[in-house]
């Protein structure tokens, strides 16, 4: 025979009635709209967007209206105006070296001052006052060569303007060898202080200097200090 429920029993299922009806009622009765999301309002950014777009289609526009198309062309064409081309530019380079050629100055580089010296080609204000100051310690200049001695001065450079200049060796002012003191001789860039005190150390002994190869016989002048000295040195 089937029992009959007990007590406990009985409240369990009067318990689960009460929440399955709990659960109905939450179900049905629950607003549906709480639970539907609400859609974000994007106008503002479509705006900002759409007049960027236009920003840039106009910007693109801008540009191409000031950017130069070329056609397309092909080699072969580049090879039939290729000569014509060299022919041009070698007739435009004439051109520049006649002119060149006919704004040529010959310049004395023992009496132009530095705006003459900047007359030749590649001397700026820079190499024109070195000139100018080395020309005072050697006294002037006697060959073209010597240009070679400014400092910083190259052959390249040397080469530009050698065919300008000239040279006027009646302005070179020239030591008196048998008189000079050392203070004197020693100023000379061919000369230092103890070439210059042997100079005068072998006056002392009576001796005269006549020529270039008595300088010889002085101590420390050996004959390749004696050729650049030879024009700055006069035998009294």
């Amino acid at each position: 025979m089937n029992a009959k429920p007990t007590r406990r029993q009985w409240r369990g299922y009067a318990v689960l009635g009460i929440v399955l009806s709990a659960s109905l009622a939450a179900f049905f009765l629950w607003p549906v709209d709480r639970n539907t999301p609400v859609a974000a309002d994007h106008s503002q950014l479509k705006e900002a967007i759409a007049d960027y777009g236009d920003s840039i289609l106009s910007r693109q526009r801008k540009d191409k209206a000031h950017t130069k198309v070329y056609p397309y062309r092909r080699r072969s064409d580049w090879r039939k105006e290729a000569p014509a081309f060299r022919q041009e530019n070698h007739q435009y380079e004439e051109k520049q070296y006649a002119q060149h050629e006919k704004r040529r100055y010959v310049v004395d580089i023992n009496t132009a001052d530095t705006s003459e010296m900047q007359l030749l080609y590649g001397i700026g204000p820079v190499f024109a006052n070195r000139i100018v100051r080395y020309r005072q310690r050697l006294g002037g200049f006697v060959r073209k060569e010597q240009l070679l001695e400014v400092y910083g001065m190259d052959s390249v450079r040397y080469a530009g303007f050698v065919d300008d200049i000239v040279v006027d060796s009646n302005a070179v002012v020239r030591l008196d060898i048998n008189n000079a003191t050392v203070d004197e001789l020693k100023r000379h860039p061919y000369l230092d202080y103890y070439q210059a005190r042997s100079i005068v150390d072998y006056r002392k002994y009576g001796k005269r200097i006549e020529n270039a190869d008595d300088l010889l016989l002085v101590n420390l002048l050996d004959r390749e200090t004696v050729r650049k000295l030879q024009g700055y040195i006069q035998f009294n």
